[in-house]
């Protein structure tokens, strides 16, 4: 009776050893995981880019800033093409979205141009320092 059981006993001992095996790699991998988006985040965090990249990153929003006036402008005011088509007179007073559109828009475009100039500034006055230092 006991050689019978003896495969059992066995059999039952390495599914235990691989099931703890496997719990072991699952830990492992979700450690690894969590080590991994852990860097990814810090890599590409905005402070990581702009400090590695500060010119791209200037660049990139003076970029996009131009191109976001261009679409605000082009939503509020209309173009001379769609005003020579219409049969209507234009109205003289712009609707209410159109003038906080407008007003959002131009809030948008300073705040950008600031923080672009700032920080244009800061890394000139950087390089300055570590120049002469």
């Amino acid at each position: 009776m006991d050689k019978k059981t003896e495969p059992l006993k066995n059999i039952e001992a390495r599914i235990h050893e691989l099931e703890d095996s496997i719990h072991e790699r699952e830990k492992q991998l979700k450690e690894r995981a969590g080590r991994f988006k852990k860097e990814l985040q810090e890599e590409l965090s905005p402070a990581e880019l702009v400090k590695k990249y500060p010119l791209q990153t200037t660049g990139a929003s003076l970029l996009f800033g131009f191109f976001a006036g261009k679409v605000m402008r082009s939503i509020v005011s209309p173009s001379s093409h769609n005003n020579a088509q219409s049969a209507k007179p234009p109205k003289n007073e712009p609707s209410e979205l159109k003038s906080a559109v407008s007003s959002i828009g131009i809030d948008i475009l300073r705040s950008g141009k600031d923080l672009a100039f700032n920080y244009l500034k800061y890394y000139l006055d950087d390089k300055m320092k570590s120049g002469k230092g």
